[in-house]
């Protein structure tokens, strides 16, 4: 469902999918509509680690950080 999708946008074309998502981002760099119709706004510029940003958070939140990390600390 809707509720269970995250989106990230910058740029006008991407506000009916964010006014859908369960959790729209933006881009710190995105357009001012779509900023102001997210619900986070990352702190990483769109191409420079802002969607690194958001799935890194995602997994912290929902307690898989160390799961996703498990494979590289051997």
């Amino acid at each position: 469902s809707w509720e269970n999708v995250c989106f990230v946008g910058d740029d006008v074309i991407d506000l009916p999918v964010m006014k859908r998502a369960g959790v729209a981002v933006a881009v710190s760099d995105a357009v001012g509509e779509v900023l102001k119709a997210a619900h986070y706004v990352t702190h990483n510029r769109g191409g420079h680690g802002a969607v690194r940003e958001v799935t890194d958070l995602l997994l912290k939140a929902t307690g898989r950080w160390d799961r996703a990390l498990s494979g590289y600390e051997k």
